[in-house]
């Protein structure tokens, strides 16, 4: 099955209240590759796979990923931006399923048990 890499940009708890506090506008992101029939089914899932980071990162605190808030894209040929090393650090994960955290990061490959 073809391998998608899905990024997202997302503002930490801390971002936002620099943001609300020092009008400073920075931004994370995290990247996972995608099992996916097509690309356009990679990034409906990516999206859903960034909302329940964001989930998990606020707990109870309410903020909502929206697509329209924040920066997400399926990388075009991601071996010519990062290397080999790089990677095969970001996890893998097949539609319908969601990669491990680690904190407030998905986790790397390696880094956890997760394959």
């Amino acid at each position: 099955m073809p391998r998608y890499l899905y990024i997202f940009g997302f503002a930490s708890p801390e971002q936002i209240e620099g943001w609300e506090k020092h009008g400073w506008d920075d931004e994370d992101s995290e990247a996972v590759f995608i099992e996916a029939a097509s690309e356009q089914e990679a990034l409906t899932w990516g999206r859903e796979v960034s909302r329940e980071f964001i989930r998990q990162l606020y707990g109870t605190r309410g903020l909502v990923w929206k697509d329209t808030d924040y920066a997400n894209w399926i990388e075009n040929a991601p071996e010519t931006k990062w290397s080999p090393l790089d990677l095969s650090r970001i996890q893998i994960v097949r539609v319908g399923e969601h990669p491990p955290l680690d904190g407030h990061h998905i986790a790397r490959r390696g880094e956890t048990n997760a394959a």
